[in-house]
């Protein structure tokens, strides 16, 4: 967009804690078939990257300007600061989570068009869930019935029924800059703002069209993550549009209807388990039957409805009468006999020094578990290790290394005493978490494959992501994706993935006696195969394409990844998570993909590859042939790879983990950058020089 020009949209998208969502939100804005607009991305000095999603964005599209907070101000004031940037003839508020539907912005245009330039237009929405429900706003009969036309909030008041939020509605500009309209910071800073605009506005127009996905978030295991005492800036919020409607003689009107609404906004609040802990419900009570005396109008008398009498007893300060209903309208739930027993068995002291480790269902002593396990042996020795390991596969556990057989009683006994909890899966769901006990989820690659819940089991699934405290991530691409995917209350370790460090610490002598045991010597070129299709290559092809000192490792075929990653000098594969590990090495990688069988994937790549891209086993063998898989337009793609998804790998992700969630340490190791790091070397390239 040339400097000086005017869009006709100002879109203002404030983040904090949010990037999980930025990039379907801003892809929302972007994909729009109306382009005349800009973004104004404010980033309220986000921790977790979102700045950085935003700069990303503004540097491929001149559309996306990126501001960055020096401090973390909160959604109002960050709004404001937005505001300010704005040029356009409409503003408009999206926050980082939501997403606009296809066509939104012509229909806005085309509707300000027909109006001839309202101070306001007004749009629907539909809540969206985290489990994929979607549902329709409560008042969207309201826009076909009454929406008709232009009108001020006083001929149509339904439309000051609906919730108070900013980002339903598109601001004319000069309407926002002649009254001076801001927002206030803190909690529920919607509700001053909505009714200050609407109040004023000469004109309103209504699209009868749903604009906004309103994403709704699961609560998840934690059910303090949105409570405390910033619930209580709701009195604020609403004393502010209580004084903006006295402070005008001409809206005496509107304080019976304001009054009711705050008064519902407010138990709606209340009612809310993961807002107002159990321990704060009565004060939060006697706080709203102050913020009700402060502003009763003159002769209120409370509806004979039980919304009415609800707001009765706040007026009233009956907190008793109220608890006794909430008591009375909860269901007790009676645990099954088989979990009240599982429960009994487990009521035994936590061991704080007893750590269960699993991997791949039980079946293998590897991955990051493992990793994290012979760290431990290092910098924490006053831990004992345990690991589970099912009855078929028990030949897994290395000699000296104490483990129990699951659903076994020790394996029960384990399960009632660890206090941490370490595995690249989840536990089976029948494992009743007890209060003490800490979980990390390791996870066991970085997702290129979508990631998916089956419907029939994502609460059941969920339920037991709720157990995780800790989860490990390599890359801020897996952050976003691990988040989206599992909606709940964890903290994310950005330490990089523990089985990656010895791609990192080995050493060329190391590396040697590896190959030596393959029976490969320098002289051999080891490609390591390991592809998610169907094989689509002749193995015998393969190698002779490659050369005569050519030999060829199928991943499948033995136990241990690591150790064939540090013995192969090409990687070979199509979409599996194995790329992001490898590329850790610097080694040349070749991806073998096939037209026909695409999976579903987070990006194409094809488009962002690793390496040389090969589309049948015919260019396969021809890139091997001609030497182009280890030439440089290679290793630029290959740069460009590790630098995205190689972030956090640097050799020192076990330490980080260990010094954080058992030693309790907050002050672990920083990351070395990509320039400051040695990975393994490959014996065929040190050889051949």
């Amino acid at each position: 967009m040339a400097l000086g020009t005017v869009p006709r949209f100002s879109i203002v998208v404030p983040c904090h804690a949010s990037r999980a969502w930025l990039r379907p939100c801003l892809d929302s804005v972007l994909g729009q078939s109306f382009t005349d607009f800009e973004v104004i991305g404010v980033d309220d000095a986000d921790p977790d990257g979102s700045g950085r999603i935003l700069d990303e964005y503004a540097a491929a599209d001149a559309r996306v300007r990126a501001l960055h907070l020096d401090e973390n101000v909160g959604l109002g004031l960050a709004r404001n600061a937005g505001l300010k940037e704005c040029r356009g003839e409409y503003v408009l508020f999206l926050d980082a989570d939501d997403e606009y539907l296809p066509g939104s912005l012509q229909a806005i245009a085309t509707r300000i068009d027909n109006a001839r330039q309202p101070d306001i237009v007004l749009f629907d929405y539909e809540r969206i869930f985290w489990d994929g429900r979607v549902l329709g706003s409560q008042r969207h009969d309201a826009f076909a019935r009454e929406g008709a036309g232009v009108f001020t909030a006083a001929e149509r008041p339904i439309f000051l029924t609906f919730l108070e939020v900013v980002w339903n509605k598109a601001y004319r500009r000069q309407f926002l800059t002649r009254h001076g309209f801001a927002f206030t910071s803190g909690f529920y800073e919607d509700a001053p703002w909505t009714y200050s605009t609407m109040l004023t506005a000469e004109r309103i127009a209504t699209l009868d069209r749903i604009v906004v996905h309103y994403r709704q978030h699961r609560t998840g295991g934690n059910i303090h993550a949105t409570s405390g005492r910033r619930q209580w800036d709701i009195f604020d919020q609403y004393d502010r549009v209580h004084a903006f409607i006295q402070s005008d003689p001409e809206l005496a009107g509107w304080r019976r209807f304001a009054f009711d609404r705050s008064l519902d906004h407010i138990l709606a609040v209340l009612a809310k388990p993961e807002r107002i802990d159990t321990d704060d419900r009565a004060d939060f009570f006697h706080a709203a039957h102050a913020f009700a005396k402060r502003w009763k109008p003159e002769g209120y008398g409370a509806d004979r409805t039980a919304r009415g009498f609800k707001r009765w007893l706040l007026i009233h300060d009956d907190y008793a009468t109220y608890s006794t209903l909430k008591l009375s309208a909860r269901m007790l739930q009676v645990p099954s006999p088989r979990k009240t027993v599982g429960k009994l068995l487990r009521r035994s002291k936590l061991d704080p020094n007893l750590v269960a480790y699993a991997a791949y269902w039980f079946k293998q002593y590897a991955c990051n578990p493992r990793a994290i396990y012979e760290q431990a042996a290092e910098l924490a020795p006053h831990l004992r290790g345990v690991w589970v390991v099912d009855n078929e596969h028990v030949g897994a556990i290395p000699e000296g290394v104490e483990y129990v057989v699951a659903d076994s009683p020790a394996y029960e006994k384990l399960l009632g005493k660890a206090t941490y909890f370490v595995s690249n899966m989840n536990w089976p769901k029948s494992l009743d978490k007890r209060e003490g006990q800490i979980h990390l989820q390791t996870q066991h690659g970085t997702p290129l494959k979508t990631v998916t819940l089956p419907d029939e089991d994502r609460d059941e699934v969920l339920r037991e992501v709720d157990r995780w405290d800790f989860n490990l991530s390599s890359n801020r691409y897996s952050s976003e994706i691990w988040e989206r995917t599992y909606p709940s209350y964890f903290e994310e370790l950005e330490y990089g993935y523990p089985r990656n460090d010895r791609l990192l610490t080995a050493t060329l002598d190391e590396v040697r006696a590896i190959r030596a045991r393959f029976g490969y010597d320098d002289s051999h070129l080891v490609i390591l195969y390991a592809p998610t299709l169907p094989d689509r290559v002749d193995l015998r092809e393969l190698t002779a394409a490659a050369g005569e000192h050519a030999r060829v490792l199928v991943a499948s075929q033995h136990p241990r990844i690591e150790d064939l990653m540090l013995a192969a000098d090409v990687l070979i594969s199509d979409y599996s998570s194995i790329t992001f590990d490898y590329a850790n090495l610097d080694r040349p990688i070749l991806l073998h993909l096939d037209q026909n069988s695409r999976c579903s994937t987070y990006f194409d790549v094809a488009e962002f590859s690793p390496g040389v891209v090969a589309w049948s086993a015919e260019e396969l063998y021809a890139a091997l042939r001609n030497g182009t898989f280890a030439a440089p337009e290679a290793a630029k793609h290959r740069h460009l790879y590790r630098e995205k998804f190689c972030e956090f790998d640097d050799g020192r992700a076990a330490e980080r983990v260990v010094r954080r969630v058992f030693l309790g340490e907050t002050d672990v190791p920083a990351i070395a950058p990509p320039a400051e790091r040695s990975p393994a070397p490959s014996a065929y390239f040190v050889h051949n020089g």
